[in-house]
């Protein structure tokens, strides 16, 4: 999924990359309860750890493409990236009989990455979110761990939005079966208001996923 997965680059030059989903996973909730995904980036890597690419999706209320740029390294073992990231819904479109015009809700995040060893830490800060208030203070954090073909996420999403309660938090466990399949179950807790619409019965995801060096 787009919004957290940071890209990283072997080496300089052009690579794309392919993924079908059961669901649209993002920030611990399905996006697309009543269908799949099918996503693809095209990406550019420089030497000097500047790279810049566009993601795009289909999912249930419309199409998602995302336009990105940063820069990423590693220095004394610890590996550090910032990026900025535009999320942009072009079209107006009918989900489950209610018309979404999901223009209004493009939004831009920048994220900064810290890891070290098995461990990474990510900060995801909202710069551009006109469907929120602007006294909403919008801020997702996750935590990773990878050992081998096991990884482990915990995310926590800052929202403080008025009268719906501020905290937010998901686990992700995944197995990459192989290099294309991998596997995810997500389990959410919201302190939330009912009405708020997070999923907290966990989720099971596959994915099969390719990538390309052009």
């Amino acid at each position: 999924v787009g919004a957290l997965s940071v890209p990283t680059f072997a080496m300089a030059g052009a690579s794309a990359s392919f993924a079908a989903s059961n669901m649209y996973l993002w920030r611990g909730q399905n996006l697309a309860p009543h269908g799949g995904a099918i996503s693809g980036s095209l990406d550019y890597g420089f030497d000097n750890g500047i790279y810049a690419g566009v993601w795009g999706s289909g999912e249930e209320a419309g199409h998602e493409f995302d336009l990105y740029f940063g820069y990423g390294g590693e220095a004394a073992g610890v590996s550090y990236d910032i990026s900025y990231w535009s999320y942009n819904y072009p079209e107006e479109r009918t989900s489950a009989g209610i018309q979404t015009d999901l223009g209004d809700t493009d939004f831009a995040d920048v994220i900064v990455s810290v890891g070290y060893g098995p461990v990474t830490f990510a900060a995801y800060v909202s710069v551009d979110n006109p469907s929120l208030p602007s006294s909403t203070d919008d801020k997702y954090f996750t935590l990773t761990g990878e050992w081998g073909k096991i990884s482990a996420t915990y995310g926590w999403w800052d929202l403080e939005f008025p009268a719906s309660g501020d905290e937010y938090t998901h686990v992700t466990l995944g197995y990459a079966a192989t290099d294309e399949i991998s596997f995810a179950v997500n389990f959410a807790m919201s302190d939330l208001n009912d009405d708020s619409g997070v999923e907290e019965d966990p989720l099971f995801q596959v994915t099969y996923s390719k990538s390309f060096d052009l």
